[in-house]
């Protein structure tokens, strides 16, 4: 497991660093990759909730999100040019981050509507139908909601691509060093680690969780310091620097037992076989079910 993560986990940094720090193609890359992230998600999802019983239009709503969140990131990759003109300062930029985020919401919910009832019209079983058309709503808006909040940092933010290699990577530390810390506490400390909810994820120990706060902690400040002396990225205090690697990591590990919970009410150890040695997108995303949200929360109060 750990020697295929150690392989996985680089490979995706390296595609991040290609949307993030080439920019003017990178944009169209990162637009399909989320599209097709939503997809592989929400199938992931939907045939995890067929085990239990909430049956949906599981490939449909796949196809359908990937579609529609490439289509409008496609779009917005196209134009960013004149949508980034409007901002004059950076309280402008942030505030078009939230307004691209309710708009694609609001996309969403309306396609999302308008597929439902077509659904239920061209469905023979009227009742089954309508179960499936509600069950693909509820599904659509699990998936989507994250990968919509990282896509607006991403393209209308004050702080752009780099801002979002900032949350991904402090998040995503959070999973490593809890990984790291929990596997060698586990293994050479007398008796093992110490559990955090075993009823929810086994393996989820305080010596890991400490550890991934750390190493959150130690990324924001390196962060903090690659920023101030090149002048780009987050223009925000030390202590905020501080303040933010602890918000995440917190995020990150309760989006991680949010998708424990959600796999043991389903029955499933991973949520796809997509990446060898880390499963599913769904394993790999879960980090940001929180954190896309936070960190807006984030920005406000350092007013970056």
């Amino acid at each position: 497991m750990f020697k295929y993560r150690a392989i996985s986990f680089p490979l995706l940094i390296a595609f991040l660093a290609v949307m993030v720090f080439y920019p003017q193609w990178g944009k169209y890359l990162f637009s399909v990759a989320a599209g097709a992230a939503l997809g592989m998600l929400l199938y992931e999802m939907g045939t995890m909730l067929q085990k239990i019983g909430l049956d949906s239009f599981v490939k449909e709503t796949a196809i359908i999100g990937a579609i529609f969140l490439t289509s409008l990131l496609l779009g917005f990759a196209f134009f960013q040019e004149s949508i980034n003109s409007i901002c004059e300062t950076g309280q402008d930029c942030a505030k078009s981050g939230i307004e691209l985020c309710f708009l694609l919401a609001l996309l969403a919910f309306l396609a999302m509507i308008f597929i439902g009832w077509i659904m239920l019209l061209l469905g023979k079983d009227k009742l089954n139908a309508l179960k499936r058309t509600i069950n693909s709503a509820g599904l659509f808006w699990l998936g989507v909601i994250p990968i919509v909040a990282l896509s607006g940092l991403y393209f209308v933010d004050s702080i752009g691509p780099v801002g979002l290699f900032f949350v991904i990577m402090v998040t995503k530390s959070m999973d490593t060093g809890g990984y790291i810390a929990g596997m060698l506490t586990g293994k050479y400390l007398p008796g093992g680690n110490h559990k955090i909810v075993p009823s929810i994820s086994p393996k989820k120990s305080w010596e890991g969780a400490i550890g991934g706060l750390l190493l959150s902690i130690g990324v924001s400040l390196l962060f903090f310091e690659a920023f101030r002396q090149y002048r780009v990225g987050i223009d925000a205090s030390l202590s905020w620097y501080i303040f933010c690697g602890i918000i995440l990591a917190i995020g990150s590990f309760a989006g991680d037992l949010t998708e424990s919970a959600f796999k043991r009410a389903c029955g499933v150890k991973d949520s796809g076989h997509w990446i060898p040695g880390m499963g599913g997108v769904f394993d790999v995303l879960d980090s940001f079910i929180y954190n896309g949200v936070l960190f807006w929360l984030m920005k406000n109060i350092g007013q970056v």
